[in-house]
């Protein structure tokens, strides 16, 4: 057993891994506390998508900064990622996203992205021929992209673990010990970690940790309904996704589609099988998924279903992250509410969480996920 850690690293999600993986490169001791499995929450379920087009402003910077390690990702880690980089089509089916879309072009130029607008179906069919007679326009980023969600977050933790961080699973952290305003240690349903930094990355799970400590984020938790078909020969290069953000889709490496729903309200419980948890969304939110899917893909109604699921999303009133210290606490460092967009900023995401927990100004800009913003 690894003892006193230079950084404790709660959640071993796609953010835990990547600062988990970027802290051990410089030879720091890492150990990383997960109540499941790697991957088990958000970062399992995610359509992972690699997106700049479409984000915030304050994310941008993070998502250029992060497409441009994405491509190099496998060679770094040592691992496949799955990663592929044929784009990001955002589809306009009313008037109304037409003039989102037009707006989010103009926008996003001004910002420096490789974007542009198609301004009819004619344009669209050049990189999916297939999509529906309704599509009325887009925008295209040839920059953006999408990976394998299982496959990245075990390739920067295998990435890690040969650089001789720690991952203990199955163990869930219960309380921060803090003295004088400075984290000290972790409580474990297993033991006492002491340690000189924390990074908290558990998603969800985050004011279970910091309310003893007077702290809160503001998080709602709403469900997305996944679907992924059989393989099919249907074809699908770039990501698909829609302005009011109730749906995206892709085609995985293994040639199945993966699509998913906007935000649903959540009422149920999360379940537990062999220690793996579980959400199910209700059987209206599937049909309605596939409804919108298929009238956005028609071809997709020929396919097979080959699984169902659900994901959490901890979403924060903006829907941007917090990315900050804990607010009198030295060496506490949250990384949570990612709202369902952090996949594809996770190498930026690791790099500013090691900078900031060997005490280094990140040189990202950050300033738009402190966590004060909501006080």
């Amino acid at each position: 057993m690894m003892a006193s850690p230079d950084v404790i690293i709660v959640g071993a999600g796609i953010s835990g891994c990547s600062a988990a993986y970027n802290l051990a490169a410089l030879g720091l001791k890492v150990e990383i506390i997960e109540k499941h499995k790697p991957a088990s929450m958000a970062s399992g379920w995610t359509l992972a998508g690699v997106r700049q087009s479409g984000r915030e402003n304050s994310e941008i910077p993070l998502a250029k900064f992060s497409v441009d390690i994405w491509p190099h990702l496998n060679e770094i880690l040592g691992y496949k990622t799955g990663y592929t980089q044929k784009g990001n089509l955002r589809l306009a089916r009313t008037e109304k996203e037409v003039q989102i879309i037009t707006s989010l072009v103009k926008e996003q130029k001004k910002l420096g992205l490789d974007i542009e607008y198609l301004p009819s179906r004619n344009e669209i069919i050049k990189f999916v021929p297939n999509i529906s007679e309704n599509i009325l326009a887009a925008s295209f980023c040839k920059t953006d992209g999408h990976a394998d969600p299982i496959s990245t977050v075990n390739a920067y933790k295998m990435a890690s673990e040969n650089l001789n961080a720690q991952y203990n699973c199955d163990e869930e952290v219960k309380n921060i010990i803090v003295k004088n305003g400075t984290f000290k240690a972790v409580i474990t349903d297993k033991r006492l970690i002491s340690g000189g930094a924390c990074i908290l990355a558990n998603g969800i799970h985050i004011n279970s940790l910091i309310q003893q400590h007077g702290l809160s984020v503001p998080l709602q938790i709403p469900i997305v309904t996944v679907v992924q078909t059989e393989p099919t020969e249907i074809s699908l290069t770039p990501v698909l996704g829609v302005a009011n953000a109730n749906l995206a889709m892709r085609k995985e490496n293994n040639g199945r589609i993966r699509f998913t729903s906007g935000l649903n309200k959540w009422e149920g419980r999360i379940k537990y099988i062999s220690n793996k948890p579980y959400v199910h969304p209700s059987i209206e939110s599937f049909s309605n998924t596939i409804e919108i899917a298929a009238s956005v893909l028609p071809d997709l109604k020929t396919c097979n279903i080959k699984n169902l699921w659900g994901g959490l999303i901890d979403l924060t009133p903006d829907s941007l992250p917090i990315i900050d210290q804990a607010p009198g606490i030295e060496g506490l460092l949250i990384a949570s509410g990612f709202s369902g967009h952090g996949f594809g900023i996770a190498p930026a995401v690791g790099e500013i969480l090691r900078d900031m927990a060997i005490g280094i100004k990140p040189k990202l800009p950050i300033d738009a996920f402190n966590y004060n913003r909501f006080q």
